[in-house]
């Protein structure tokens, strides 16, 4: 089934979303972690070009849903002089995720969780290491309020 046309990142977020909760199979972490495109990355890269929306520029340290982000072992987060917001942050993971600096955690021979980080000249712009769960939590954090802001605003401006 087609996605209708100026509906592409509505869609693709949530019918990633709906996969990730209804798949049973062994490869869950595979999927959520090519998943991520959808869920962390497509939204930043949306805010940057077209949709400049509200929840992207709260402090990170007043969002309660994503302290165990900054609460995360080694967490380093580098601001390079720009807001300690949201946007900031995920610009940091999307540079990560693009540039495939993640490193899985393991324990007992199995994937417990992943190491993120951006760099730039030798330089670590972050260090995120979190629980499968944990960067679940956030992707579907991150999706669900990229769907219920644009789900505020009339239906002109969802396109």
């Amino acid at each position: 089934m087609g996605i209708p046309n100026g509906k592409y990142d509505i869609e693709l977020i949530r019918r990633t979303k709906e996969l990730i909760q209804s798949y049973k199979g062994k490869y869950n972490l595979t999927l959520l972690m090519n998943g991520i495109l959808s869920l962390i990355v497509l939204p930043h890269q949306h805010n940057t070009r077209v949709r400049k929306l509200n929840f992207m520029n709260k402090d990170l340290n007043d969002i309660p849903e994503i302290q165990f982000v900054l609460n995360s072992p080694n967490f380093h987060f580098d601001r390079r002089g720009k807001n300690n917001d949201l946007k900031n942050l995920l610009t940091r993971m999307r540079n990560g995720i693009a540039h495939q600096r993640i490193e899985s955690i393991s324990e007992d021979n199995k994937w417990k969780g992943v190491i993120i980080q951006d760099s730039h000249n030798g330089n670590i712009g972050l260090n995120l290491e979190l629980k499968t769960s944990e960067l679940r939590k956030f992707a579907f954090y991150i999706a669900d309020e990229y769907l219920k802001e644009l789900n505020k605003k009339p239906a002109a401006n969802n396109v």
